[in-house]
């Protein structure tokens, strides 16, 4: 039986508002189409998109007893994850109101709502999967499922997302000494250091033992490895049109690579590709399929 990826994270309720510019203070913003409605946050749209490019994943994460969250549990079983480790809280669901402009960037005002509640994780789901995914979300849970994953020897890669790299380098410790792979932005680079610069990232890849690789948007992937190599990995030109989720299917292509034995460079090539390949549709778990981006990208 082939063994799951699994994710770890936030799972929540993604309401889309497409419009012409950001509006400025005391302005308007004109909507330039009807509000869409999807699921999201990044544990879950990790997990959908390895499911896409043919990975068995699984989601550890929890979602509220109300509409929101009956969606988005049927509609991650309709994706074909596995939603056996997705707790039900009495309460309110995650919920992201995004604001998208004809460039594609984003805005996002979000409330948790019971998506960081305190719960056990069953370690046998963690000890019987081939690899371990941890998206920005509470620390009990980090720390939680990187001790099971470590224990077993189960690869671990981090993105700590905006949610987690504020609590610094210095909380995140025994998390990151358990991590192969940590995928991080410059802003979240500073959140957890001080300095966005690289030499920070160095810093991190040789104190932790681990590859850290920096995501740039449409600029370079930066890698820095324990023995203070570094290289960079072109991105694919592409126009946006959402890039809501891109940095999460960067990393289900990451991963994927990683899991299928690529080289670390051509993991992340192929990652590039997918999250070039996300930002040409609308919504974060909206990426093509494998064939799609292995034609459009010629790889």
């Amino acid at each position: 039986m082939e063994k799951k990826i699994v994710t770890v994270g936030h799972i929540v309720y993604d309401i889309r508002n497409y419009v012409e510019k950001f509006p400025e203070p005391d302005h308007t913003a004109v909507m330039r189409m009807h509000p869409k409605v999807s699921g999201g946050g990044s544990a879950a749209n990790v997990a959908v998109n390895l499911v896409k490019l043919g990975w068995k994943s699984g989601v550890i994460g929890n979602v509220g007893s109300d509409r929101h969250g009956k969606f988005l549990l049927s509609d991650l079983k309709r994706r074909g994850v596995d939603t056996s480790q997705v707790r039900v809280f009495n309460g309110m669901s995650g919920l992201s109101v995004i604001i998208i402009d004809e460039e594609g960037e984003v805005r996002i005002i979000e409330d948790y709502g019971v998506a960081d509640r305190r719960r056990a994780i069953d370690p046998s789901y963690i000890a019987e999967s081939r690899f371990l995914h941890m998206s920005g979300c509470a620390f009990h849970l980090l720390d939680s499922a990187s001790k099971i994953a470590s224990k077993r020897g189960i690869p671990i890669s981090f993105d700590p997302g905006r949610a987690a790299s504020r609590l610094g380098e210095r909380k995140l410790a025994p998390i990151l000494h358990r991590a192969e792979y940590l995928i991080i932005n410059r802003k979240e680079l500073f959140a957890m250091t001080g300095s966005r610069e690289e030499a920070a990232a160095a810093w991190l890849a040789k104190k932790y033992d681990l590859i850290c690789v920096i995501k740039q948007g449409a600029r370079e992937i930066i890698v820095k490895t324990k023995s203070a190599d570094s290289f960079t990995v072109e991105p694919f030109n592409v126009k946006p049109v959402d890039t809501l989720g891109a940095g999460d299917a960067f990393c289900a292509g990451f991963i994927a690579g990683v899991n299928e034995n690529r080289s670390l460079y051509e993991s992340v090539r192929f990652a590039n590709a997918v999250a070039a390949a996300k930002v040409l549709r609308k919504g974060a778990q909206s990426l093509p399929s494998r064939r799609f981006i292995c034609k459009r990208f010629k790889l």
